[in-house]
């Protein structure tokens, strides 16, 4: 009985694909699930920071969970060239990258070596090197003379800035995460297609890989699943977003007094309760220390919804996005923070690839572009999207 029914089920969906059915990519998330995930990730992007060569240069990251029911996340580092956005008032703006992608795998009750001591749960970060920018370490001219490349957060001496360098991901496991570009416990990786032993330092070194246990996976509950599935075709489209989402606050005619170029961004991209529904919390990252000697500061985030649509094959075709209204008093999920400390320019780009390493002036023209700003007259908070168009020119729209 139980193998006819199979076989009658069987049937039935290969009736259905064979006359074209519309194939289920992506399913309901329930409000619990949703808000889960967001603050989740909200926590874990916390412990996040992107160095690269030169004087605490970040880089802008974006995390999700990875495809599943389970407690892995995806992301990807994205390094942009320096004074990329000085040109942005005057209209001949451009745009390049150096990537790193990268998974974490957060296990709950991994054996130690100590058989008296109890099961810790573990992280691992490791490097996904198809979608990453390799590069190698090298001669550039720092300011002690011609030298590797190198990182710094101190004024002296100076470290030159060079996309192509290797830059590092800090995964920090303390109790409670501080200063995330100098961690106290910390899984470090890099972009480094190998050791350079010419050289010394984080840059100098291959680190595709790192694993380790922490007080911070249980304090931030990073090894409790959500519940609810991301698909595959989910994790094809958060990739999409996180490879052609730009922030910068240098992209307003209006900086509203911001030091514009020394902000850093995270990204958390999860998923809403309708199919069609993806979200963006974009997180301020700065490395500005106070009289206090106090560094490292994030604030945010600034929510976005998009609303994707698909044709059979799961092409992205159009939709939308759209800023969430800023946060009332007590409501910390599904709005964003206070414009008036929260503000930037956000346009979605064509990705950067091998062969096509910086966007011209015609990629931001007529590109969905955002206007975060207390400045109401200026606020623009929606945009429509045509993702065919956005990405023509890459395969990524090929699920």
């Amino acid at each position: 009985m139980h193998r006819s029914v199979l076989c009658i089920l069987g049937a039935l969906v290969a009736t259905g694909a064979a006359e074209g059915a519309p194939v289920a990519r992506t399913f309901p998330l329930t409000p619990s699930e949703v808000t889960c995930t967001e603050m989740q990730l909200g926590r874990l992007q916390r412990r996040m920071a992107a160095v690269a060569s030169g004087q605490a240069s970040l880089g802008n990251t974006a995390a999700w969970k990875s495809a599943g029911q389970g407690t892995s996340f995806t992301g990807l580092v994205r390094l942009p060239e320096p004074d990329s956005w000085n040109d942005f008032v005057a209209g001949k703006e451009h745009f390049g990258e150096i990537d790193m992608a990268f998974d974490l795998v957060v296990k709950d009750g991994v054996s130690v070596l100590d058989p008296h001591a109890p099961p810790q749960p573990q992280a691992t970060l490791v490097r996904r090197d198809p979608g990453t920018s390799l590069v190698v370490d090298h001669v550039v001219a720092n300011d002690t003379g011609p030298g590797g490349c190198c990182m710094s957060v101190d004024p002296e001496p100076v470290c030159a800035f060079d996309i192509t360098c290797p830059h590092i991901l800090n995964f920090d496991l303390g109790a409670v995460p501080g200063d995330s570009v100098r961690p106290l416990t910390a899984l470090v990786i890099n972009n480094a297609a190998q050791a350079t032993p010419a050289f010394t330092g984080l840059p100098a070194e291959f680190l595709p890989a790192a694993s380790g246990t922490g007080p911070g996976i249980a304090a931030d509950a990073l090894d409790e699943p959500c519940g609810g599935t991301i698909t595959a075709f989910d994790a094809h489209v958060f990739e999409i977003i996180a490879r052609t989402l730009v922030p910068s606050s240098c992209y307003l005619l209006d900086l509203n007094g911001a030091d514009c170029g020394l902000e850093a961004y995270n990204t958390t991209l999860f998923r809403g309760s309708d199919p069609h529904v993806y979200r963006a919390n974009i997180y301020i990252v700065q490395y500005v220390c106070d009289p206090e000697g106090v560094c490292y500061s994030t604030s945010g985030p600034l929510a976005l919804e998009f609303h994707v649509n698909w044709d059979g094959k799961g092409r992205l075709t159009t939709g939308d996005v759209s800023v969430l209204p800023e946060c009332h008093r007590g409501e910390i999920v599904d709005c964003s923070a206070d414009f008036r400390s929260d503000f930037m320019g956000i346009f979605v780009l064509p990705p950067i690839f091998p062969g096509h390493g910086e966007e011209e002036p015609t990629a931001f023209h007529g590109a969905p572009y955002l206007v975060v700003t207390p400045v109401r007259k200026d606020q623009v908070l929606r945009a429509t999207m045509n993702w065919a168009a956005i990405l023509s020119g890459s395969g990524l729209n090929q699920p």
